[in-house]
């Protein structure tokens, strides 16, 4: 199942194909756990919630438009079920530790480990959709218009979130 397209493994799977839908959660599973944990900051609430992203897309994988991305889609049902388990805690989920980092670097140096310390402590500092926002444009490399989709909202406003994190970055990283 390795080389067969994503468009025909969505088609498997909307004729009640498992595998081909547990192919497609291989390929997606891991960008979105650490999307979840970018915005979260709970290793245990970020695996729930990419779990939760893909039990949601299984049942309406029927809504999907293959005019955009599945990544694109998958990333904003988990931003969704993200920002809705902040709301629901109403408190800022401390960070599970430096799981990022040893993600992001195999057998970085110290100073870099250092540096990729300081910046995610910064980043965990922000609010939900500076992170959100931090990490699907940066970590995640979507476009404006995808994070703006995956958001839910204007493009503007991911541009506007997104020079405001850097500018409160700067300023505590200076």
């Amino acid at each position: 199942m390795q080389n067969i397209q994503e468009a025909e493994l969505i088609t498997q799977s909307l004729n009640g194909d498992t595998h081909a839908f547990s192919e497609l959660v291989d390929r997606y599973k891991n960008a979105v756990y650490y999307h979840c944990f970018a915005i979260v900051r709970d290793e245990a609430a970020a695996e729930d919630i990419a779990q939760e992203t893909f039990v949601r897309a299984y049942y309406s994988l029927a809504k999907y438009n293959p005019d955009y991305r599945l990544s694109t889609w998958l990333f904003t049902i988990s931003t969704n079920q993200c920002l809705s388990y902040i709301k629901k805690a109403k408190r800022e989920v401390p960070s599970a530790g430096k799981l990022l980092e040893n993600i992001e670097a195999r057998n970085p140096s110290p100073q870099k480990n250092a540096e990729h310390a300081e910046l995610h402590a910064a980043v965990e500092r922000l609010r939900p959709n500076y992170r959100a926002v931090i990490s699907l444009y940066y970590w995640q490399g979507l476009n404006y218009a995808e994070v703006a989709q995956v958001m839910g909202v204007p493009i503007n406003s991911v541009r506007v979130w997104l020079k405001r994190a850097k500018e409160v970055l700067r300023k505590e990283l200076a």
